[in-house]
C-alpha cells in the first residue's frame, strides 16, 4: 500500500487501530436500531435515542452510548496522531474527544438536563470538527472535493437538528430526524477512514510546496 505521493506507508499499527474507531457509529447505529426494535411501545419515527434509557433496556443503551464515546476517545488520537502538524492538528482532535466524552455523559447521565447539555456539546462538537476539517482539505489537493463534502455534512445535520427540534415540539419524527444526523455524521467518519485505511494520509507530505502546506496563522 503506498500513500498519495507514491512512498510506502509506514502508519503505525496503533494509529491505525485508533483511526478503525472513528468507524465506531456503525455499531451505535445498528444496535439502537436492534433495541428500538425489540422494546415494546417505542416508536423509532418519533422516540430519540436517549428514550431507549428509559426502556427495559436500559442498561444496553447506556453502554452503547459507553462505547461509542470511549470509540470517539480513540479516534480523536488517532486523528492527532495521523494528522501531525498544520492547521487543526490540535484543535480538530481535542474537539473531537471532547465529543467524546459528551457521549460518554449520556450513558451517566439519564436525568433530562445533564443529559442535554451532554447532547448538545457532542452534536456541536461534531460540527465544529466538520467545519475546521473542512478547512484544512480547503488547499489539499490530495483531498479534492472534501471541503465541500465536509460542510454540506454539517450543513445537513444543522438542517436535521432543527428538523428534530420542531418535531419535537410539534409532536412530528423527531426520532427520524436525530437518527438521520448521526447517520449522516457517520457516513462522513467511514469514508474518511476508508479513504486513510486505503493509503491517503492526513499528515502533509515532505515534499508539499509552501503554496500547498496550510499554516497555522
Amino acid at each position: 500500500m503506498t500513500t498519495d505521493h507514491g512512498a510506502p506507508n509506514i502508519r503505525p499499527r496503533t494509529t491505525t487501530v485508533l483511526l478503525v474507531a472513528g468507524c465506531g457509529g456503525v455499531l451505535f447505529i445498528a444496535t439502537y436500531i436492534v433495541l428500538g426494535f425489540l422494546t415494546p411501545g417505542y416508536n423509532s419515527l418519533h422516540d430519540t435515542i436517549s428514550a431507549l434509557e428509559l426502556t427495559p433496556f436500559k442498561l444496553a443503551q447506556q453502554i452503547n452510548f459507553l462505547v461509542f464515546g470511549v470509540l470517539l476517545c480513540m479516534f480523536a488520537l488517532g486523528l492527532r496522531r495521523e494528522m501531525q502538524q498544520g492547521f487543526g492538528s490540535v484543535l480538530i482532535p481535542l474537539i473531537q474527544f471532547l465529543d467524546g466524552l459528551a457521549v460518554i455523559g449520556d450513558a451517566v447521565f439519564i436525568r433530562p438536563v445533564p443529559h442535554l447539555v451532554c447532547d448538545l456539546l457532542a452534536f456541536n462538537a461534531a460540527l465544529c470538527v466538520l467545519f475546521l476539517f473542512g478547512w484544512r482539505f480547503r488547499r489539499d489537493p490530495r483531498w479534492r472535493g472534501w471541503t465541500t463534502y465536509s460542510i454540506l455534512t454539517a450543513v445537513a445535520m444543522m438542517a436535521l437538528l432543527f428538523g428534530f427540534g420542531m418535531a419535537n415540539h410539534l409532536g412530528g419524527p423527531a426520532g427520524l430526524m436525530e437518527k438521520l444526523a448521526t447517520v449522516v455524521r457517520t457516513t462522513w467518519s467511514v469514508l474518511l477512514v476508508a479513504r486513510l485505511l486505503a493509503g491517503s494520509r492526513l499528515a502533509f507530505a515532505p515534499d508539499q510546496s509552501a503554496t500547498t502546506r496550510i499554516r497555522v496563522p
